[in-house]
């Protein structure tokens, strides 16, 4: 019975990193087989719960950029996840549109993930301004190579705006670079770009349902992070993802449904908590 047990606490160790299961595993095996009851075949529901709580706090902790400010890794993260869902809907297929604003978004997101911000913030910058020149005014607005879209609302331009002001300050503030992530973030546009190779229909309301539903989801993992690893940097990508949704809906109020304030109220109420859960935990160091 005892060999059931201990086979199930392992199970459940494995949800731990393999460096963190090599330092402590075996002192948690003992300490948890000490504390089990007698004829005890599975874990509680309870140690189950911790342990799996244990292991969240344990690789979100590890997932921090060494060296670097909360602050500083959450602008990162956050410009980083703009970029990407950005670009995944940008309409680049099934026809292949602006083909030199795909290349250089591609070249962004890239130094967005190796670090490089000498390289972001000027590519960065350049797409926003180009993407607002019908909004600039003094007659800058004037024929140009039909190198990528041109918009005369502020909601698309956002995050182009986001991105750039992100890059920016990281470069100027934290030098040239910052630690690079995982090259799997580069995942994300080609996922949203074979979706209009098939012509997914994004639009209909189970999807856009299922959208609405993993972004909760995703916000809820944030304010857990932010709880577990007791700082701000999960908190303040999240409310860096959240500002350009929250222009379009400023720019889009008057047309906006009581189901879009719903949505818009929830994500805007999750990433407030996080903040103040992220504020909570500065406090107190």
């Amino acid at each position: 019975m005892n060999d059931d047990l201990e086979r199930r606490y392992r199970r459940l160790l494995r949800a731990y990193p393999k460096q963190y299961r090599a330092a402590h595993g075996e002192e948690l095996i003992g300490t948890l087989m000490e504390a089990a009851r007698p004829g005890s075949r599975r874990p509680s529901l309870r140690e189950t719960r911790h342990l799996l709580a244990g292991a969240f706090a344990v690789r979100v902790r590890a997932a921090r950029a060494a060296g670097v400010p909360p602050w500083a890794d959450g602008l990162h993260l956050g410009a980083l996840v703009v970029a990407l869902l950005t670009f995944a809907r940008f309409p680049v297929l099934p026809y292949f549109t602006y083909e030199v604003w795909t290349v250089l978004g591609v070249v962004l997101m890239v130094a967005l993930v190796r670090g490089w911000m000498w390289v972001a913030a000027p590519l960065a910058l350049s797409a926003a301004l180009w993407a607002s020149r019908p909004m600039i005014a003094g007659g800058f607005f004037t024929p140009a190579p039909d190198i990528g879209p041109l918009f005369g609302d502020l909601a698309p331009v956002a995050p182009y705006w986001v991105i750039a002001a992100v890059s920016t300050t990281l470069a100027v503030r934290r030098g040239a670079t910052m630690p690079a992530r995982s090259l799997w973030w580069l995942l994300v546009p080609p996922a949203g770009w074979m979706l209009q190779l098939i012509q997914v229909p994004t639009w209909e309301p189970a999807w856009v349902v299922s959208r609405a539903g993993l972004e909760v989801v995703a916000l809820l993992l944030v304010l857990a992070a932010t709880i577990a690893a007791r700082d701000g940097r999960w908190a303040l990508a999240a409310a860096v993802h959240l500002f350009p949704g929250l222009v379009y809906l400023a720019e889009d109020l008057p047309h906006t449904s009581a189901r879009g304030f719903l949505y818009w109220g929830v994500l805007t109420a999750l990433v407030l908590a996080s903040l103040a859960a992220a504020r909570r935990a500065h406090a107190r160091v």
